[in-house]
């Protein structure tokens, strides 16, 4: 008996019973699929290098590298809102410096390194990344990362889906001030994130293999 006679007898057909409605089903399935991209163009992004994307999807000349977020190839609007990703431009930037303990409610969080190290934290899991590492760092999962010791690095950052990263941080975001850590955890909820403590300290990056 073969693999299409068995599902037919698994499902009480006949095989001419069961050729229909395997027909019918991937003719649905075609005319779905063609529903779904109907009206929607798709065009290849090309970012050259030093170059962002810009909200109204131009591009636009980075600028000099002072955080994560300074540089972005690939927009929510690129991708029908399934991909953002963000370069963090190889060059000197400021050691022992990263994300504090936060989590993700939707999105998926990758990092690639290209230069230098960076130390990140995963569901209590430390780890030291360099040259060529990647790391996921799943939803739902609290995590944070920072630069190593040396100040010369740089990573690709990929969030899928994009949610609402690439829109604007206001400037309390990066505070550590504790008379504006209700304003903080405030500008994370707006993007989908929730604050969950400090960033690693220089003793745990220091102390991480």
């Amino acid at each position: 008996m073969n693999r299409r006679d068995l599902l037919a007898a698994g499902a009480g057909l006949t095989l001419t019973e069961f050729s229909f409605c395997l027909a019918s089903s991937l003719q649905v399935s075609g005319e779905r699929h063609r529903a779904s991209g109907q009206g929607t163009v798709r065009h290849p992004v090309f970012v050259r290098s030093g170059f962002t994307r810009k909200l109204n999807g131009a591009d636009d000349r980075a600028p000099s590298p002072s955080g994560m977020f300074d540089t972005e190839v690939v927009r929510s609007s690129d991708s029908e809102g399934r991909l953002a990703v963000f370069v963090f431009p190889a060059g000197d930037h400021h050691p022992y410096q990263g994300a504090p303990l936060h989590v993700h409610h939707e999105q998926d969080e990758w990092i690639y390194v290209m230069a230098g190290e960076f130390v990140a934290e995963v569901g209590g899991e430390r780890m030291r990344l360099k040259p060529g590492d990647s790391l996921l760092m799943p939803m739902k999962v609290p995590h944070r990362w920072s630069v190593a010791q040396d100040s010369h690095c740089g990573a690709i950052h990929l969030y899928t889906p994009a949610g609402l990263m690439e829109t604007q941080w206001a400037s309390v975001a990066q505070s550590e001030d504790p008379k504006n850590q209700e304003a903080r955890k405030a500008e994370f909820e707006r993007h989908g994130l929730t604050l969950l403590g400090g960033a690693l300290s220089k003793e745990e990056i220091d102390r991480t293999l």
